[in-house]
């Protein structure tokens, strides 16, 4: 694995140039809007580690990284996980991805693990969608953002999972061996070197996993209750989909920056961040190594990327 000269991580594929180049010094900068971020730690049931980084493109052109993440422990066993992209075009897309994140951690942090299933999916992404109404007056589409809620209930070193978004932004599943799965159904079988995890509530078509092309974003077209309704485009935006981790399987919220580059990259991006995982895995690598990692350096990634992974404990090995 090199390393290219400047700022860059390690380069997985062919170099960016512009990756190596020193980010463009913004005229006000601070500790909510940097464009590194970093986070982690071992509870009874879980480990949980963390990374965001500012894209390349946002770096030079002096903007900020408009990904975020946070988690939730409402209840010993159960873990909540969330990631937001805020929409580049939206205008405040990044203030939209931090209200996300800490409206549905709050929600889901504040109210218990009692029905830790999709309804509290829909319920944390409803609550998400009405904070952006709330704090975007008159003009609540200028903080559009992407976000997946992710549920994990962990037995014996196993875990349930339930998770639901509204965008592109995605998980996988990630096996002791490396093995990359998506959850959302996003790939087919063997594209780009991953596949739906077997187990995993995806849509499809007879043998063949459909391609799904997201654009939705929240705010959903109306707030609330319109996420419950069994119909119409708000029900729609929303997918859901629930799987099961085995023993030393991760799971891997990821925004679209780090999915990407990961599904276009079987023999580089995708081996690279599975090694620097099971490095955080075994207590090898923290936060900041998993922060220099997420900073790889590959031609034509240049958007923001989040990564969010969580190991149940327990049980055997």
């Amino acid at each position: 694995m090199s390393r290219p000269g400047g700022w860059a991580g390690p380069a997985w594929g062919e170099p960016s140039a512009a990756a190596g180049s020193p980010a463009q010094l913004r005229r006000r900068g601070g500790a909510p809007t940097a464009s590194y971020r970093a986070d982690g730690g071992r509870s009874e049931d879980f480990l949980v580690l963390a990374a965001s980084v500012g894209g390349v493109s946002h770096r030079l052109a002096a903007r900020r990284c408009e990904d975020s993440f946070g988690w939730a422990l409402p209840e010993p066993g159960h873990l909540a996980l969330v990631v937001a992209d805020g929409v580049g075009s939206a205008g405040r897309g990044g203030e939209g991805a931090e209200l996300v994140v800490e409206a549905a951690c709050r929600y889901l942090g504040e109210n218990g693990a009692g029905g830790w299933a999709s309804a509290r999916c829909r319920g944390a992404i409803s609550e998400a969608s009405d904070a952006l109404y709330r704090a975007g007056g008159q003009a609540p589409a200028e903080l559009a953002t992407t976000i997946v809620v992710a549920l994990l209930r962990a037995s014996a070193g196993r875990a349930e999972v339930t998770l639901g978004r509204v965008g592109d932004s995605t998980a996988f599943a990630l096996s002791p061996d490396g093995e990359w799965h998506e959850l959302f159904g996003a790939s087919g079988v063997g594209a780009a070197g991953v596949a739906p995890l077997a187990g995993a509530v995806t849509a499809d078509e007879g043998d063949t996993a459909m391609l799904v092309t997201v654009t939705a974003s929240l705010p959903l077209p109306s707030p609330g209750p319109a996420l419950g309704a069994p119909a119409g485009a708000e029900a729609d935006a929303l997918e859901l989909v629930s799987a099961e981790l085995g023993r030393g399987e991760a799971l891997v919220l990821l925004t679209d920056g780090a999915a990407q580059p990961l599904r276009d990259g079987p023999t580089t991006v995708a081996p690279g961040l599975a090694e620097a995982l099971r490095c955080g895995r075994d207590g090898e690598l923290g936060p900041l190594g998993l922060a220099g990692a997420v900073d790889f350096s590959r031609r034509g990634a240049h958007d923001d990327r989040t990564v969010l992974a969580a190991w149940p404990l327990g049980g055997e090995g």
